[in-house]
């Protein structure tokens, strides 16, 4: 039997610097995040733009790696990008060749575990 992990995201001393001309500044656009969600909690990250709310997604999804810290998901390290998240754009970013369904459709065609039986089961 596999363990629960107690937190599904855990940020532990989270700190981001863009690139090393500014970790060397020691100018961080993210500094000593410390946040625990567990299993089915919600919460709401809110504040004007430029803020840091999409940093922190791509932070907890590993599209970005901390410069300091830890970052766990479902009690794994989060090393690179997570196959169970997705990313809804604010701006439209619809593909003009592809239906709307095939739009909607289309993270099933790349992410995996749908990808495999997705062309077997679109209908």
């Amino acid at each position: 039997m596999t363990a629960v992990a107690e937190n599904f995201v855990d940020f532990k001393n989270v700190w981001l610097a863009y690139n090393d001309e500014l970790l060397a500044q020691n100018h961080f656009a993210v500094e000593d995040i410390n946040l625990q969600v567990k299993q089915g909690e919600f919460i709401a990250i809110v504040g004007p733009s430029g803020c840091g709310k999409s940093t922190f997604m791509k932070l907890t999804t590993g599209l970005r790696h901390a410069t300091k810290g830890s970052i766990h998901v479902d009690g794994q390290p989060v090393n690179g990008p997570l196959k169970i998240s997705g990313m809804a754009f604010q701006a439209p970013s619809l593909l003009p060749w592809r239906t709307t369904l095939d739009n909607v459709l289309l993270p099933l065609e790349i992410v995996e575990p749908y990808r495999t039986h997705f062309k077997e089961k679109k209908d």
